[in-house]
C-alpha cells in the first residue's frame, strides 16, 4: 500500500479525485473500494486506482443501521 491516512473527508476527497482521474484518462481504468470493520469502532477503507490508498475512519453510530 502506498498511502496510509486518517479521516473520512480525506477518503471522500481521494475517491472523487480518483473518479475524476478515470474520467479524464485517455484509456481504460479500474477503480475499486474495499471496506473492513476494525476494532475500536473504526473502519478501514482502501481505494485502489493505479495505487492503493488506505484510510482509517471512526464509525458513526446511527439509528436504523444506516
Amino acid at each position: 500500500m502506498n498511502v496510509i491516512e486518517d479521516g473520512e473527508e480525506k477518503a471522500k476527497e481521494k475517491l472523487l479525485n480518483s473518479f475524476d482521474y478515470l474520467l479524464s484518462h485517455n484509456g481504460s481504468g479500474h477503480l475499486e473500494v474495499n471496506t473492513k470493520i476494525l476494532k475500536r469502532g473504526q473502519k478501514e477503507i482502501i481505494i485502489q486506482c493505479s495505487r492503493s490508498h488506505r484510510f482509517v475512519v471512526d464509525m458513526k453510530e446511527e439509528e436504523g443501521g444506516k
